[in-house]
């Protein structure tokens, strides 16, 4: 009989014991805070409904995004551009994805000292769906806290503010350029094409800008089983790996910007050109058009409806004199 007192009153304490521990962890302050501060802005499922972004600078106006079957553009100017979709993609997923964003006020009287009132702060508004009188998301993005790692945010008509690690500021303040996708042949294409694929390159380099009158040394080559050769040259061996390096920075050129002021219609891209003939028959060309007020150089590429800006050095990659390619 003692001995099933004893037991009775043993499991007794184990299961006192048991609820006080349980209680300790439910009830711990730091549980509770970081609960609390767990938090999204976007519900995910409402990621593919977005099919516009507002992005505002302190206040003032600087990218809008637009979706359409064709993926994500920056409208600007009363034109589209194609924008880098993994850039658009990180976006959403910062907003979307729950983090810790604890509360740090519930007043609007602390609204203007943090940077949050509506008419001063960065902003982002995504829109889309069935309804579209209302967002679905209106987010204000404030100043930064004491450690400069962290800023506040509140959602645009609630008063409740948070602070968290501050992702969204390369998106805010970036110019129109870092959204573009400025690829020459952008690597989203039905048909992407790959070095070994090239068969043939036909290069015509512009006319030195200095005297526009000299003739451009243009030159072919032709792969040859494993190799490269030049069409009509003096038979030297070629250095097979610089002109497969060569093919990949044609493949993976890039613009400074696109250029509006030029239209892919204007018959003006007559100054150089360079010419993939594909094995699968098809071609990529670059052509090249008059010198900019920038000192860069006007180009378009085959299938684009984009004239782009090129840098002096990304000239100088492309365009190479066949002494470049011959084997040292």
């Amino acid at each position: 009989m003692e001995f099933k007192k004893k037991l009775w009153i043993l499991l007794v304490l184990t299961g006192v014991l048991g609820l006080v521990y349980t209680a300790t962890l439910v009830f711990d302050p730091e549980r509770v805070n970081f609960r609390d501060a767990s938090y999204v802005w976007l519900q995910p499922e409402l990621v593919d409904q977005a099919d516009r972004v507002e992005i505002y600078d302190q206040g003032r106006e600087g990218v809008t995004l637009i979706r359409n079957s064709g993926g994500w553009f920056v409208s600007f100017e009363g034109k589209e551009y194609p924008v880098k979709q993994s850039r658009v993609e990180d976006l959403f997923r910062i907003l979307s994805t729950k983090a810790a964003y604890p509360l740090r006020a519930s007043s609007a009287a602390s609204h203007e000292k943090l940077g949050l009132a509506a008419e001063k702060a960065s902003r982002i508004v995504v829109r889309g769906g069935p309804g579209t009188t209302y967002p679905l998301l209106d987010l204000l993005i404030g100043e930064g806290d004491a450690s400069g790692k962290e800023v506040y945010l509140r959602k645009n008509a609630q008063d409740e503010v948070r602070s968290g690690e501050n992702k969204l500021a390369s998106y805010i303040s970036g110019a129109h350029s870092s959204w573009y996708n400025l690829r020459l042949f952008p690597e989203n294409e039905a048909a992407p094409v790959g070095a070994d694929m090239v068969q043939r390159i036909i290069l015509i380099p512009p006319a030195n800008p200095e005297d526009e009158n000299s003739p451009s040394p243009g030159f072919t080559l032709s792969r040859s089983g494993a190799n490269w050769i030049q069409e009509g040259g003096t038979g030297e061996a070629l250095d097979t790996g610089k002109v497969e390096s060569y093919i990949r920075a044609v493949i993976e050129a890039e613009g400074e910007d696109f250029i509006s002021s030029i239209n892919v219609a204007d018959p003006v891209f007559t100054e150089g050109q360079i010419i993939l003939q594909i094995g699968d028959n098809t071609t990529r060309i670059i052509k090249i058009g008059p010198l900019l007020e920038s000192g860069n150089r006007s180009a378009l590429s085959s299938g684009s409806n984009y004239v782009y800006s090129l840098a002096e050095w990304t000239m100088n990659r492309i365009f190479r004199d066949v002494s470049y390619f011959v084997t040292q």
